[in-house]
């Protein structure tokens, strides 16, 4: 179902990348460049063309290294792995309930690995296909692959200002570098909160 969903998410993850290239032109290049159409064809092509390339990139990039991004963890990133710490900062679970119904998840003493699995196979599974779980899992795939291509724009920026000719395009903006990373960090955050709302979700759907 994952596979489905991102290719769903796919036109959404290239627009935002691109519109994050038009915006980062119209600050590099100023308003005057924005009425020659020349400058248009070149700044929409390029846009095009990069973000294709940024999505093909964040497409193959690895599950788990998007994960370690996006909850800033090497080990036991995944929300599930702290779905007990999640569930009581939820108003919409019992937690004495859910940990009644389901002992072998919210137990005390098992490791955060197996807490995920058990989650995985024991909740997420049997409510995997009903809506709202369905969107909280899309909505959390659209922000964190959009965090993913954006950080690489960001990084892409960073060393194109270190190792490209100035004379081409000029210095980069301070204003490039601002707008860049405001959509880096936003998008982060909506990766983070979505994630953790997406496990939460299949537990009040399970319920």
């Amino acid at each position: 179902m994952e596979i489905d969903l991102k290719k769903e998410n796919s036109k959404n993850i290239f627009f935002i990348m691109a519109a994050s290239l038009v915006f980062s032109a119209f600050f590099q290049l100023g308003s005057s460049s924005m009425t020659n159409l020349m400058n248009l064809l070149i700044i929409g092509g390029g846009s095009v063309m990069f973000s294709a390339v940024s999505l093909m990139i964040t497409n193959i990039l690895p599950q788990s290294i998007k994960h370690k991004l996006v909850f800033t963890r090497l080990k036991n990133e995944l929300p599930a792995c702290k779905i007990d710490k999640l569930c009581q900062k939820d108003s919409r679970v019992e937690y004495s309930s859910v940990k009644a119904r389901w002992p072998e998840v919210f137990a005390d003493d098992i490791t955060p690995d197996a807490r995920n699995s058990r989650w995985y196979q024991q909740i997420y599974r049997p409510v995997k296909d009903t809506k709202e779980v369905l969107q909280a899992h899309r909505t959390f795939l659209l922000y964190r692959d959009s965090f993913s291509g954006l950080l690489l724009i960001f990084l892409a920026t960073v060393f194109w200002s270190f190792a490209a000719d100035s004379k081409i395009i000029g210095e980069i903006s301070p204003a490039v570098f601002l707008i860049q990373g405001a959509l880096v960090f936003f998008s982060f955050l909506a990766a983070r909160v979505s994630g953790n709302r997406f496990v939460v979700n299949a537990v009040a759907a399970a319920e």
